[in-house]
């Protein structure tokens, strides 16, 4: 599974991460800070860490399940 994870800089001098699963696959950086820098324009987001008002960082994570059992 794939997830989108998108970092941003808050108010409070601390990280907020907004994770999105199974992104598109044609997804390039330049969509990707595009919508960071609308979410920070636009004051969409607000939480215990603050609110957004700097891109940070973003990158696409891969994790692979490797089923041993199931009872």
């Amino acid at each position: 599974m794939k997830t989108l994870q998108m970092i941003f800089a808050t108010d409070f001098g601390k990280s907020y991460q907004f994770n999105l699963t199974n992104p598109k696959e044609q997804l390039t950086s330049e969509e990707v800070r595009d919508v960071m820098e609308s979410i920070v324009a636009g004051n969409y987001i607000e939480s215990t860490s603050g609110r957004p008002v700097a891109v940070k960082e973003a990158k696409v994570v891969e994790r692979i399940e490797t089923p041993l059992f199931k009872l």
